[in-house]
């Protein structure tokens, strides 16, 4: 063996070192996922702009611009959300498959690797609880009027709950083949989360007797979970499925996935025209159509055009009236330049080389595939938008009518400029 390579090795003769640098792996592994999905486009054109907009309605949210809607839901409801993200919780050991044959037999590093996963388990979920609990804070200081000392109580809580609820998580994967124990662990959970919820409602005193109750029960948890030494590869596999979760919610839209065959379409193959005569020729109407069709027939159009439209809609509705002026032709802008990606993937796939179609009738195309895909998005934004500014329900067609036709009009305004920079 070469000096190098012994001296590679040496650096991991304790299980803290191995520790580290299975982390500094895992890290550098995220990182490296996180860049693929989000690039500078994405972070130019969604990341910055919706965290500016999200960080000016932190700071209205201290000031008193909560939105009414708010002011009847209790508080116990709103602390659903940790509940929520401890129930999502899972600890990260760092085990390998192949630690079969080593760690295994080493019952001093196996214990030494899990017990650092562990702890660095514990701080991570403590620092998750207080970004949740950052988060609610103006809910629970300006609206309920909640003292420092309740909001302290409700986070330890909150901090023991996400341990717990990490570690019985984590044994239900492991004692998945045993029905009792595994029973026993979800039992545990929905005991956990129904803690947490009478102490929240009950006062500062119950959320301090159930952080302390449920962190002596994830410390126990802990405990036994180091001393474990049966059921290694159900606990790798529970493992390994805990540092693929991040990877998997990042990749799940960027990677090509088998899709089952088609039992039923959205749209018959021999369905009528989608658009009327007045929008150009009938091979200008048959493209657009075909194109429209695909998109319908897609499984993550659904997925991508109702989260917009929802968020959009909340954003118009909950914020003051001047950020939806603001936000509306943000949204739209932005909706446009993703139908737009898909149109241009629909051109570049749709027809086979020997077929490919003519860049002028796709240029003519473009637009009206854009534009009525665009319609009901801006008609829905500009009448809550309409009703938020004049107060009244006949805001929606004053407002709403117009700007479905200004929707339509950016579309083709927008594929006049893509043409002629092309």
């Amino acid at each position: 063996m070469s000096r190098a390579a012994v001296s590679a090795f040496a650096g991991l003769g304790r299980p803290g070192a191995l520790f580290r640098r299975r982390l500094r792996d895992h890290l550098d592994w995220e990182i490296k996922n996180l860049r693929l999905v989000v690039d500078w486009v994405v972070a130019l054109y969604i990341v910055i702009p919706f965290g500016l907009l999200g960080g000016r309605y932190y700071y209205g949210f201290w000031h008193g611009e909560i939105p009414p809607v708010m002011q009847g839901i209790p508080p116990i409801a709103l602390l659903i959300v940790p509940l929520l993200t401890a129930l999502a919780s899972r600890p990260i050991l760092m085990l390998e498959p192949a630690d079969a044959v080593f760690l295994r037999q080493r019952p001093g590093w196996l214990r030494g690797v899990t017990a650092r996963g562990l702890t660095l388990f514990a701080a991570f979920q403590g620092i998750k609880a207080a970004l949740v609990f950052a988060l609610l804070l103006p809910f629970l200081r300006e609206l309920y009027g909640l003292p420092w000392t309740a909001v302290a109580a409700l986070y330890a809580a909150a901090w023991a709950l996400h341990a717990a609820a990490g570690m019985l998580a984590h044994f239900m994967g492991v004692f998945r083949r045993k029905r009792l124990k595994g029973n026993a662990a979800s039992a545990g959970l929905l005991a956990a989360s129904a803690l947490f919820l009478w102490a929240a409602a009950s006062g500062t005193a119950a959320s301090l007797a159930a952080a302390a109750g449920l962190g002596a029960a994830a410390a126990v948890m802990m405990r036994r979970r180091a001393a474990l030494s049966h059921h290694f590869e159900e606990s790798a596999a529970a493992d390994l499925a805990a540092r693929m979760r991040f990877a998997a919610l990042l990749l799940s839209r960027a990677v090509d996935k088998p899709r089952p065959p088609k039992r039923s379409s959205r749209l018959l193959r021999r369905s009528g025209p989608l658009l009327p005569s007045f929008v150009g020729s009938w091979r200008t109407r048959q493209i657009a159509d075909a194109a429209l069709k695909s998109a319908l027939r897609d499984s993550g159009y659904a997925s991508m055009y109702l989260p917009i439209a929802v968020l959009g809609l909340a954003s118009t509705a909950a914020g003051p009236a001047w950020v939806g002026w603001i936000l509306v032709p943000l949204i739209l802008l932005l909706f446009s330049m993703w139908l737009r990606g898909l149109w241009l993937r629909f051109a570049d796939h749709a027809f086979p080389p020997v077929a490919s179609m003519d860049r002028a009738l796709a240029d003519s195309a473009c637009a009206p595939t854009v534009g009525i895909q665009m319609l009901p998005l801006a008609f829905a934004l500009t009448a809550c938008l309409g009703v938020k500014v004049l107060g009244a329900w006949w805001g929606a067609f004053a407002f709403g009518l117009p700007g479905a036709a200004a929707g339509v009009l950016l579309a083709y305004m927008l594929a006049l400029f893509w043409q002629k920079k092309e």
